[in-house]
């Protein structure tokens, strides 16, 4: 199992830079139309900005039916990249989680205090192993 995107398996997290972006810059510009908010999230510095500037954008009316088919998108796109294709294929069978401490129970599964005894969705290593799976 891996359960921590650092480090050698810094790759797989959001915040991994590709080409002049991240997965984190290309999702939270994908959140609003607004066409400010969009080219400001583009240009962050950092994707923890980016993640940042998402938060207070105004969201898209259909955002919540769409996030998980934007976010696979997102990283089928990277896992285009032939070094990345073939450091997501080098984690075999592994089961892929984004273990953290910041709380988010949706995309990964948080170890800390208050939120022990929950199961946390990790959508982001669900979506990583079924790329894995096609690729």
């Amino acid at each position: 199992m891996i359960n921590d995107f650092h480090g050698s398996n810094f790759f797989l997290s959001n915040f991994f830079p590709v080409e002049d972006t991240t997965s984190e810059h290309l999702y939270q510009l994908e959140k609003t139309l607004n066409p400010e908010w969009r080219r400001k999230i583009r240009e962050a510095k950092t994707p923890a900005e980016a993640k940042n500037l998402g938060r207070q954008a105004p969201i898209a009316p259909d955002w919540d039916v769409n996030k998980l088919g934007i976010m696979r998108n997102i990283l089928e796109w990277k896992f285009s990249k032939p070094k990345l294709r073939e450091m997501l294929l080098s984690t075999g069978d592994q089961e892929l989680i984004e273990g953290n401490t910041w709380h988010d129970n949706f995309w990964g599964d948080c170890s800390c205090n208050r939120c022990r005894g929950i199961i946390g969705q990790n959508h982001l290593g669900r979506l990583l192993m079924e790329i894995r799976r096609k690729l």
